[in-house]
């Protein structure tokens, strides 16, 4: 976020710096922040995105106006590896186990401080906390002290026992502590007696001696002779024999303690201790050796990971859903990966197509049904299909003589193709040719053939539908305002140029299928009935065929679609009545045969666009073929 100035301006410098200071990532109020470009899904692709790095983590924002809103999502720094792009110069991925975030920056030196910043932050946070590092497992030097102090024979004693709990040896040790207490409170009472009696004249048992009839207290002695016998002058005068000596003796005695018995108490209660303490230390060391392996073999099963996890990283193990792994010349997925993803894909297009089918979204001009009759002339002229709408059309041809002499810039191109169509249909697919699909009348083969390392496999593919005309057949795949309710694999199509009533140019955008780039094409569409003579029934045709449109520039991250393909229809009336009128759907069939030169471009593995090609070109066959049936079944027939 811009920072807000003390002072107002207005000054367009200043704006520009605070608003070129958002954009790259720097300190702020005390944390790195900053716009990047953050990899969304690859529908949405790269969008930019407000993150700061703040307590550990890094958080981003829609932008910096929704800071006070709450973050969208957040990584801990602490366990992120982060990397930058081999072939990105401006890209760095953030990674926290399963889940990475790409990022991308407004230029390498703001990737750089990117980068130097989470590895800043990362030290700092494993530097503040110990917790889970080695050190703060290592052994506690008591341990090695209490155990040195330890009896050699504790082992060997008969109060040792295993299965006893160090808690009960706790319980034991408080009871040796209580009765050590008493011990010494009761010497404690009888030493501070016998104090008090040299100092204070035997108080307070004075009185008692005051009562003696036969020994005056006060008077026997004077102060000299008290004096002296306090100083010990007794010892150095034996002449001086005080006469209370017998009765201090008397006093003490009847005050004297059991110290022998003390003594054996004491000595039994210490070696109680003694011997409990041996037990918890030879408790908890047995303890610590178990907690010890636990610990080597926690360390060793971390490594372990760790270096899985290294190996992994090194590896690139490519993410669905990343940039890293759509179609590119360093995509990280395999030729299967690949497969399986476009697989995936095209599933989840099928499903959709499944919850909202084709019938449910006809236009109401799809069901208005065709006033076409029964002709029988074989002229071109008249089984012209239906005019395109004009409203459909971008532009029309600029040809100065088209509508005179019938000809557009584009019509000797059409006839070559056409022709080599024709020529082509009739080569036999027994050489060279492999049968990749079949199903019921339904036959699909494929040739293999690459151009520069691309996948441009010619097919045919050969089918009867009953109860339809090729007519029929040719019209529905022709005709614009029809093609969105069969073609699901498009997301818009629209005619940008009509050349003539039979021609006209499409451009269309597909689906995206991931990993795959999305594609789009550009091409002319002629439609046209081949009569070989007044018996048979016609042949219709139409081509598409792949041309430049300065309406339709390739732009990117589309990819251009290269197609040259045909579809022939041929109609077959199986017992005809003598009325051609009386000809009903139970008589008729057309034969149809189909046949595509596709150049994807772009990147994709050659096993994946032919695993592709072998599951969608028979799904297209039928998917095609039975809207037909059902949009034809109660209209007229048209031959």
């Amino acid at each position: 976020m811009a920072t807000t100035l003390d002072y107002a301006t207005s000054s367009d410098d200043d704006e520009s710096f605070d608003d070129e200071k958002t954009t790259s990532g720097s300190f702020r109020n005390g944390e790195f922040q900053g716009r990047v470009f953050k990899w969304t899904n690859y529908l949405h692709g790269w969008q930019e995105r407000y993150v700061i790095l703040r307590h550990g983590f890094l958080n981003y924002y829609k932008n910096e106006y929704d800071i006070s809103l709450g973050c969208r999502g957040a990584l801990s720094v602490k366990q992120a590896l982060i990397q930058s792009h081999e072939f990105d110069e401006c890209r760095f991925d953030v990674r926290v186990g399963d889940s990475v975030w790409y990022l991308r920056a407004h230029s390498p030196e703001d990737r750089e401080r990117w980068i130097q910043a989470l590895e800043d932050h990362k030290q700092m946070c494993k530097s503040e906390s110990g917790y889970g590092s080695e050190t703060s497992l290592r052994r506690h030097p008591s341990i090695g002290s209490l155990a040195s102090t330890a009896s050699a024979s504790v082992t060997s004693t008969g109060s040792f026992k295993k299965d006893r709990s160090l808690k009960e040896k706790l319980n034991e040790l408080e009871t040796f502590r209580e009765l050590l207490v008493q011990q010494v409170a009761t010497l404690q009472t009888y030493f501070d007696a016998c104090a008090n009696a040299v100092t204070k004249g035997f108080e307070p048992y004075q009185k008692e001696y005051e009562n003696v009839t036969d020994l005056d207290f006060e008077e026997s002695l004077d102060k000299n002779d008290s004096k002296s016998i306090l100083d010990g002058d007794t010892v150095r005068n034996p002449s001086i024999k005080p006469k209370f000596d017998r009765l201090a003796l008397d006093d003490h005695a009847a005050m004297a303690i059991d110290f022998k018995g003390e003594a054996l108490t004491f000595k039994a209660t210490t070696d109680g201790v003694i011997h409990n303490v041996a037990f918890s230390i030879e408790l908890m060391q047995k303890r610590e050796d178990i907690w010890r392996k636990k610990y080597e073999k926690e360390l060793e099963r971390r490594k372990r990971f760790q270096d899985l996890y290294n190996q992994i990283n090194k590896k690139k193990v490519p993410v669905f859903g990343s940039p890293d792994a759509e179609e590119g010349p360093h995509s990280t997925l395999k030729e299967d990966e690949f497969f399986d993803a476009l697989d995936q894909s095209l599933d989840r297009i099928d499903r959709d197509i499944d919850k909202y089918p084709i019938s449910s979204k006809l236009s109401a001009h799809s069901k208005s049904s065709t006033n076409s009759t029964v002709n029988k002339s074989k002229s071109s002229s008249k089984h012209v299909p239906k005019a395109v709408p004009v409203s459909t059309i971008v532009s029309k041809s600029n040809d100065d003589n088209s509508e005179s002499n019938g000809k557009h810039r584009l019509t000797d191109d059409v006839e070559r193709i056409v022709q080599e169509h024709l020529q082509y249909v009739r080569e036999d697919v027994s050489n060279g040719w492999d049968l990749i699909h079949q199903d019921g009348e339904m036959k699909v083969y494929r040739r293999e053939v690459e151009e520069n390392g691309i996948v441009v496999d010619p097919l045919k593919c050969f089918h009867t539908i009953k109860g339809v005309t090729g007519h029929e057949i040719c019209r529905y795949f022709w005709e614009f305002q029809y093609r969105m309710e069969w073609e699901t694999t498009l997301d818009s199509t629209k005619i940008i140029e009509a050349l003539d009533p039979d021609t006209v140019i499409f451009f269309q955008l597909h689906k995206r299928v991931w990993p795959a780039a999305q594609r789009d094409s550009c091409f002319w569409s002629h439609i046209r009935c081949i009569s070989h003579s007044d018996e048979d029934q016609p042949t219709w045709l139409v081509v598409n065929y792949t041309t430049p449109h300065p309406l339709a520039p390739i732009k990117s991250p589309q990819v251009r679609l290269v197609a040259n393909v045909a579809l022939i229809c041929e109609t077959i009336i199986s017992e005809p009545p003598l009325d051609p009128k009386d000809i009903k759907r139970e008589n008729i069939q057309c034969k149809l045969t189909y046949v595509a030169f596709v150049n994807p471009g772009g990147w994709v593995p050659s096993a994946a666009l032919r695993g592709v090609a072998k599951r969608e070109y028979p799904r297209f066959l039928k998917r095609f073929t039975s809207y037909v049936v059902e949009q034809t079944r109660n209209k007229p027939i048209l031959f």
